[in-house]
């Protein structure tokens, strides 16, 4: 194999393995009520006219951003196969969302010699002494609920979740539609 075969090779792994390293990066899950038959449901709306649930004093979310959201919600369960209905009153499911981000730090200590040996000292110092990571970052949840329009019951609950980079703050559309994407293909129905 030729040299220039061989660098293209690795930078088509090398980006293969980026695009699913920024997938992998949003973690999801889901809840569903196991007595549920999501064949039986043909339709959906949105709980409200604002399906948007905020929790008393948080920090409302960018209008740009609920739109996003609702958009993506809404092609996913049409992708699935249910039809959306205006009005609320003749649909089977009812859908909301929640939107929170919380700050966390992340701290490491590993031992001053990970990093290998430089310079002269007692070789036994890597006991003694210790280097201390700290770094700060914010965590992102999107939580979806769908309840059964009939019994008002909960049915399902996803939530996707990530680590918010400063080109998720510029342009969110991508990591928001991913992460929807990645959530509802676990989806019963």
């Amino acid at each position: 194999m030729t040299v220039a075969k061989n660098c293209r090779r690795f930078m088509l792994v090398l980006a293969s393995t980026a695009i699913l390293g920024a997938c992998a990066t949003i973690q999801t899950g889901h809840y569903t009520d196991d007595n549920v038959d999501f064949g039986a449901y043909q339709s959906f709306s949105w709980l409200n006219s604002d399906p948007y649930i905020a929790p008393d004093g948080s920090a409302s979310v960018n209008p740009l951003a609920r739109a996003i959201i609702e958009n993506a919600i809404r092609t996913e369960l049409q992708e699935q196969g249910y039809r959306y209905i205006e009005n609320r009153d003749e649909a089977d499911l009812l859908v909301a969302y929640t939107v929170g981000s919380r700050d966390k730090v992340r701290i490491e200590s590993y031992p001053v010699d990970y990093r290998g040996h430089w310079g002269w000292h007692d070789p036994r110092s890597h006991y003694f002494f210790r280097d201390i990571e700290v770094r700060n970052y914010t965590e992102g949840t999107l939580g979806i609920d769908l309840f059964d329009n009939e019994t008002g019951k909960p049915v399902w609950h996803g939530w996707a979740q990530k680590t918010v980079t400063s080109q998720d703050r510029a342009d969110p559309a991508p990591t928001i539609e991913a992460g929807i994407a990645k959530l509802f293909a676990a989806f019963p129905g």
